[in-house]
């Protein structure tokens, strides 16, 4: 029987893991490390993956207050934007953490691409902050730790669903996550290849395990989610669409990212070529700031 090659094994269906490696860890606060049981993997990338946690498993977690970027991925979102401000200061205050916030506001009527967004955020970000955090505006801080961590951690565990706070699945990475200044360069930041909506953030985590990192999350973070209309019903100026020509476009970008983040997961993609240091087609066209807060206007090309 011929041997079955690398290239056969990255197309072969994917299952769930049934075993996640034990990751051994100094015991702090309430940090647990993403499990990882829950992602579909060829038997190639789980071979992988596994062998990489592995040699990556004893982690000593250091949590101090070092100098912060908050960066938020904006387009027509003022009435959040309005409200989250405050919240966030009165926060980042409470816990004496020397911050900036810079607002990365698409000015265009492309289609939303909040993970190149973060991207353009984070260079145009202070060269002496240690560490970022990638807040949506939605997501009102309730119970979020926003001092600096040497691991990247998802800063959330529960979301508030009318008047009760529901655990939210452990991989799912987007919201309000918070990386190290070198972890983000040494897994090439977020893709730039994910429009309009959908699996930027699944594509982030996977950057991470494909780099030999253990994601953490925090089991007490709180979240109170303000209300907002499904991503995939605005049209590109970030207004709630009616038209179904616009609807059935929003839909094809949706299915574009499904099929980029499966050829990522599959070993197709290198994270190496695609990232925080291939940004390109892109205008900042003004730079704001007023105390702590930047506001980068951002037009994109395609």
């Amino acid at each position: 029987m011929k041997k079955v090659t690398n290239a056969l094994l990255m197309l072969l269906p994917s299952s769930k893991l049934k075993q996640d490696v034990q990751i051994s860890y100094n015991q702090l606060e309430n940090l647990k490390p993403i499990s990882i049981k829950e992602i579909s993997l060829t038997s190639f990338m789980k071979h992988k993956i596994l062998e990489i946690r592995k040699h990556n498993n004893n982690i000593t977690i250091q949590r101090d207050n070092k100098k912060l970027s908050v960066i938020i991925p904006y387009r027509n979102r003022a009435a959040h934007l309005k409200n989250f401000l405050p919240a966030l200061q009165n926060r980042l205050k409470f816990q004496e953490i020397d911050y900036e916030i810079i607002i990365a506001e698409q000015d265009d009527t492309l289609p939303f691409n909040r993970a190149k967004l973060m991207n353009i955020g984070t260079l145009n970000a202070r060269q002496d902050s240690s560490y970022y955090i990638y807040h949506d505006v939605d997501a009102m801080p309730t119970n979020i730790d926003y001092r600096y961590c040497n691991q990247t951690l998802k800063l959330f565990n529960y979301i508030k669903r009318k008047t009760v706070f529901e655990e939210y699945p452990e991989t799912v990475f987007g919201g309000v996550t918070l990386v190290p200044k070198k972890i983000f360069f040494n897994i090439n930041g977020f893709s730039n290849k994910y429009w309009q909506w959908g699996k930027e953030d699944d594509d982030f985590l996977f950057r991470h395990l494909l780099k030999g990192y253990v994601p953490f999350f925090d089991t007490q973070g709180k979240l109170d989610m303000l209300p907002h209309p499904r991503a995939l019903s605005l049209d590109t100026h970030g207004n709630v669409a009616n038209n179904n020509k616009i609807l059935k476009m929003n839909q094809k970008y949706s299915q574009k990212n499904k099929k980029t983040f499966s050829k990522f997961k599959r070993g197709v993609l290198n994270q190496d070529l695609d990232g925080v240091n291939s940004l390109n087609n892109y205008t900042i066209t003004s730079i704001e700031t007023l105390d702590k807060i930047k506001t980068i206007k951002i037009k994109f090309n395609l």
